[in-house]
């Protein structure tokens, strides 16, 4: 019953919001083995890189993953679970065109950029479905601002008791040499999932 209940609970995941890789929220709280049966399902690697992970008290070495993308960054995905019963605690969805390319003039056409936001859009249709609506910042509509300082910005938060969700996007083409460095194009979707706060 409840491997089946699983599986539904991935395709509901995928159908609901309209994209091919599953978002799954009901994992916080569940134990990291059911995490990387799922990646395994969804044909995921793990994924490495030489960067330098803090980690909090408590908690083990976050697991990353690897899923394999279609016209936009291939998605990143990691785990924080506590060292103690290996729980998850927080789950980080990553999909940044610098993962994977470094160049400072990573300038990227109109379809990809439109391919990443209608990735966005489906995720705060998931999540509006999901949760009822959240809260927003910014827009996703004017596509000229991708060609000027700033780019396309957008943010938006759920908090329901259940799970605290924050996503923001930044999509730029904007190169500007600075005193201090430069200002590079950016093309980057970010998702955090945690379990909600506790109010003392």
């Amino acid at each position: 019953m409840f491997k089946k209940l699983f599986t539904l609970t991935i395709i509901l995941a995928v159908a609901a919001g309209g994209f091919a890789q599953s978002i799954n929220p009901d994992l916080l709280g569940k134990k990291m083995t059911l995490a990387i049966k799922q990646e395994q399902q969804l044909k995921s690697k793990i994924y490495t890189n030489d960067e330098d992970i803090i980690i909090s008290g408590g908690m083990a070495m976050p697991v990353r993953f690897i899923r394999v993308e279609k016209n936009i960054p291939n998605l990143i995905v990691q785990y924080v679970f506590s060292e103690k019963d290996s729980i998850i605690r927080k789950i980080e969805y990553e999909w940044d065109v610098r993962n994977f390319d470094k160049s400072d003039h990573n300038v990227k056409p109109l379809a990809f950029n439109k391919a990443l936001i209608e990735r966005y859009n489906s995720l705060v249709k998931f999540f509006n479905q999901k949760y009822g609506a959240g809260t927003t910042k910014g827009d996703l509509s004017d596509l000229t601002k991708i060609e000027v300082l700033g780019g396309l910005t957008r943010s938006d938060k759920w908090n329901n008791g259940q799970v605290d969700v924050l996503m923001y996007t930044t999509i730029s083409n904007h190169y500007e040499a600075t005193a201090y460095g430069a200002r590079i194009p950016t093309h980057r979707i970010r998702l955090y999932l945690s379990e909600p706060r506790k109010v003392l």
